[in-house]
């Protein structure tokens, strides 16, 4: 997650993000909100300006000296106390601002090599921004299929609701697991939910949805038919 209360450099520190291999929670640029999605998320990865709105955040989200989270802090000040106050926090590192996208995702391979970070046994949602921009977790279950746009990926669920991810299919996929099936270069199904097939057609249908097949993926589809 980011802890970021200057809208321009918020925006930058999440495009890296959302560009990587890791997956962004949420952003918050107050403390409330930051205490709010560590609470309810319980993330892996901070990475926290120093300083939001006028008051640093050590004494709000830092006080416990063994967080569960890595932290990387962010700051546009080489002010020596705050250094010194950042050093004392458990399983952190600290940037200064401004900095190259580069730097950023190195300081993150360097935090998870010294303190690597236990794979959960079961992780079966994927996180997305509500309407309201709140982050939410939308359940493996209640995905029907995923079409890419572009650098979107728009996930459709059972209940006819639509959420937009700035991620590519090829990155999202990394975070699903074997019950969904890739069918086209733009189309990613949730199994369970296939209707029917029409191969003569080249479609699939999902819920009441007609979901093009791609001929370079019929391989994957026959095999998972023959395991049925």
């Amino acid at each position: 997650m980011i802890i970021e209360d200057d809208p321009v450099w918020s925006l930058f520190v999440e495009s890296i993000i959302e560009d990587s291999q890791y997956e962004l929670i949420g952003t918050a640029n107050t403390i409330n909100k930051a205490q709010a999605i560590i609470e309810g998320f319980k993330p892996d990865i901070v990475i926290s300006d120093i300083r939001i709105q006028d008051s640093t955040v050590f004494p709000y989200l830092f006080e416990n000296a063994n967080n569960d989270f890595l932290t990387i802090f962010m700051s546009s000040h080489l002010d020596e106390e705050i250094f010194n106050l950042s050093t004392k926090v458990s399983k952190s590192t600290y940037i200064v601002k401004p900095f190259h996208k580069f730097s950023l995702l190195a300081a993150l391979d360097l935090l998870i090599s010294k303190y690597p970070i236990a794979q959960p046994q079961d992780e079966s949602f994927i996180t997305v921004r509500g309407s309201q921009q709140q982050v939410k977790k939308i359940n493996f279950n209640e995905i029907e299929w995923i079409e890419a746009n572009g650098n979107y990926c728009f996930i459709h669920t059972k209940s006819n609701k639509k959420y937009a991810r700035k991620k590519s299919l090829r990155s999202l996929i990394e975070n699903l697991d074997s019950r969904f099936l890739r069918v086209h270069k733009a189309f990613l199904i949730n199994k369970q939910y296939i209707n029917r097939i029409e191969l003569s057609n080249n479609i699939v249908m999902v819920g009441d949805n007609h979901i093009p097949l791609g001929r370079h993926y019929r391989k994957e589809l026959n095999q998972f038919l023959e395991q049925r």
